[in-house]
Parts: structure tokens; C-alpha cells; sequence
């Protein structure tokens, strides 16, 4: 397993290369384990946060596979001569991964949206993957006072995979704080995908040019993300400066 995953580093953060073959194995390989796993997705937005907040950086770095979903750090590995990882997005990974386990007949906790959201979302999941165990759901909007009881259930389930989505506190950071609490096992975040499954959004439609003008249209209603700008001219010009310091071959 560990021969087929490669971690890179992007500004110094870490980015994992592993191939569609060899995901299957990756992923078998880290439930099979006797603690509890990470996988994160890792934006460019993630990745520039990741640079100033210590919190984010830990829990990238303690992952166990971060996943970009970014075609900037695909580019960015591509611009400094690393091994070049493939570009996925959330979604397809995720209906990906839920197939990996389905043909094992592991086991699914879900964690986000209300309810009803994550019943919705747990029968279209029944229906889709009818190999795929549901050991148990809970929905993410609990009070703090509930974190304890909600914890205490996952372990319980000792689910292969938890998926948690919206509505959870602090997102993946919150999944990274209570790794130690949960069972052996796999976890993912992602803000829309059980959302998705339940039928309130609508899945991702993911070509370039539709994202492209999506944000543009976010912009439009939302003018100060036009100082983001900034952001990736300063990310080029970290770049550019890295590029210069490679050794010469």
C-alpha cells in the first residue's frame, strides 16, 4: 500500500499521488488498519489556509490521503517537477469510494444536514449501493452538549467509512480533533455530497467551463471575492521563486 500512494509537497504542504488502479488497495489497506484514517480533499483555498493556520496544516499533514481537487495544484506539481497526481472532485470520488466499499459489504455511518436530509439521503444510498451497509446516521446541526452521545454512537456503529457533510462544526477539523474517540475506520468530509443523495441540490456538474462561469456568477453576487486575485498572484509568485530554487539537473 504505501508503495502506491506518494506524497508530494505544494509550498510545503503534503498532497498525496495515487493512481485509480491502485485506489482500491489504498483504501482497503487503511480500513484494515487498527486506528482511525482521514481523507481529506485539498482545494487551492485549503492549501493557501493551510500556509497560516497551524490547525489546518496538522490535520492535512496527519491525514491519511489528501486527495487534490484542484486543477491549480495539479498544475503546481506539474510547474516544479513533482510526481503529477490526478485531478479529482469531490463527488465522483466519493460515489467512488462508496463502490469500493460496497463490493467488500463494508459498513457506512452518515453525519450531516437535518434528519430527514440523512434519511433521504441513506435511501437513495440503499438503493444505489445495496451491498453497502448503513450502520447508522445522525444529523450534523447537534448542540455541543450532544457531541459526547454523537461520538459515542459512531464508535459504537464502528462503521468502515464516516461521511460527514454540512452542517458539521469546523468541517474536517472536526473529524481531525476526535480521530483518537472514533473506531478503526475511514472518514471523509464533504460540504454537499449527502445533500446530493437526499435529492436537495443537485449533483455536480463539473466541466471547466460550467465551474468557470458558476464562480463567475458568485463574484458578481459577492464582489469582495475579487480580492481573491491577490491570492493567487501572490500563490504564482511563491511558485515562481520555488521553481527558481530547484536544483539544477
Amino acid at each position: 500500500m504505501a508503495d502506491s500512494v506518494t506524497r508530494i509537497h505544494i509550498l510545503g504542504i503534503p498532497v498525496d499521488v495515487v493512481s485509480d488502479d491502485a485506489l482500491p488497495e489504498v483504501i482497503e489497506g487503511f480500513y484494515s488498519l487498527k486506528d482511525h484514517r482521514q481523507i481529506i480533499f485539498l482545494d487551492f483555498q485549503e492549501l493557501m489556509r493551510c500556509r497560516f493556520i497551524k490547525e489546518r496544516r496538522n490535520a492535512v499533514t496527519r491525514a491519511a490521503l489528501i486527495i487534490p481537487v484542484s486543477s491549480l495544484i495539479v498544475k503546481a506539481a506539474r510547474f516544479l517537477h513533482r510526481d503529477i497526481p490526478p485531478l479529482r472532485r469531490t463527488y465522483p470520488f466519493i460515489i467512488r469510494l462508496l463502490g469500493i466499499l460496497e463490493q467488500k459489504n463494508k459498513s457506512l455511518y452518515l453525519l450531516g444536514s437535518s434528519m430527514r436530509g440523512v434519511r433521504l439521503a441513506e435511501s437513495s444510498l440503499k438503493a444505489t449501493f445495496p451491498g453497502l451497509q448503513i450502520v447508522g446516521r445522525y444529523a450534523s446541526h447537534f448542540p455541543g452538549e450532544r457531541e459526547k452521545d454523537v461520538i459515542t454512537a459512531i464508535k459504537k456503529a464502528s462503521p468502515t467509512l464516516l461521511l460527514a457533510g454540512k452542517g458539521l462544526k469546523k468541517q474536517h477539523l472536526w473529524i481531525s480533533g476526535k480521530q483518537s474517540q472514533l473506531s478503526p475506520g475511514l472518514s471523509v468530509w464533504e460540504g454537499n455530497c449527502i445533500d446530493v443523495f437526499s435529492g436537495k441540490r443537485p449533483k455536480p456538474d463539473d466541466r471547466p467551463a460550467v465551474r468557470f462561469f458558476q464562480a463567475f456568477g458568485r463574484t458578481l453576487v459577492h464582489p469582495w471575492r475579487f480580492f481573491r486575485f491577490f491570492r493567487y498572484l501572490y500563490f504564482f509568485l511563491l511558485l515562481l521563486i520555488e521553481r527558481i530554487r530547484l536544483p539544477k539537473i
